[in-house]
């Protein structure tokens, strides 16, 4: 079994303009009476999405070293029935909300154990029903991070009762439907594609993408920065999901999509 590391990668909706972040992360060092190190890999998931929390993670995880502790909270239906969660999996651990958000990395790293974080010991007390990272997640990650098993925790959960989500689909056809998983900050559009999709679209050199109403013409390249200024570009980004781009532009802006979206690509006829 993998032991923790006292590391906890932290991943949230919360912003920076706000104290949340610096809540959770002074709960983590006085629980832990500053035994346990944090590396924030991002605050700026935008607010209540999912799919891009569990985008940034999915991207993210595999480097960090063997015993990180991950600690997500993109959480818009904390307060509700959905359930808090610890997963160990081959290599890692994984708190947070039960909504998807941890499953792509989780089940790429090969699932072991589940729990329903349940056992109210662990909370920091008075728990909040809006801030379950400050008083359920935060507390669970740490004990986790310190060496503490995630059994002790709450009650076992199957693998198969988790909420799965799905960031990447097939496309052997010549036409495809595409979402949206995430859009960076430079407006460059990742696409819930696997890999090979981009070899399969872009036999003849370009691809035509339709977005909305719109027709667009984005040139097959290695990379964005092979294209003219403006033009828009298809290729594989740096973690692996085939991406849109516009060479020092904003494909986002161009195309008028946001996350969640779905844009159609097509191997053009001639």
């Amino acid at each position: 079994m993998q032991r923790p590391r006292r590391l906890i990668a932290f991943l949230t909706d919360f912003g920076w303009r706000d104290p949340y972040v610096g809540i959770v992360k002074g709960v983590i060092d006085r629980l832990s009476r500053g035994k346990v190190r944090v590396i924030d890999i991002t605050h700026d998931v935008p607010s209540f999405s999912i799919v891009a929390g569990a985008y940034v993670l999915y991207t993210s995880y595999k480097y960090f070293p063997p015993g990180t502790v991950f600690l997500v909270v993109v959480d818009p239906g904390v307060g509700t029935e959905r359930r808090a969660v610890a997963i160990r999996t081959e290599r890692y651990f994984f708190v947070g909300p039960d909504n998807g958000v941890l499953y792509p990395a989780a089940a790429e790293d090969g699932i072991l154990e589940a729990r329903v974080v349940s056992n109210e010991a662990v909370f920091l007390k008075p728990v909040s029903r809006s801030f379950h990272g400050r008083d359920i997640f935060a507390p669970a990650a740490t004990l986790v991070a310190m060496g503490v098993d995630i059994a002790a925790l709450g009650p076992r959960l199957e693998p198969d009762e988790l909420v799965k989500l799905s960031l990447r689909e097939e496309c052997r056809a010549e036409r495809v439907r595409a979402r949206v998983v995430y859009i960076d900050h430079f407006g460059n559009v990742a696409l819930g594609l696997r890999e090979e999709c981009v070899a399969n679209l872009c036999a003849k050199g370009h691809v035509e993408v339709r977005a909305g109403e719109k027709l667009f013409s984005a040139k097959c390249l290695p990379v964005f920065s092979l294209a003219e200024k403006g033009e828009l570009v298809f290729y594989v980004n740096s973690l692996g999901f085939p991406e849109l781009a516009v060479n020092l532009g904003n494909a986002s802006s161009l195309l008028r999509v946001g996350i969640g979206d779905e844009v159609e690509l097509a191997r053009p006829s001639s």
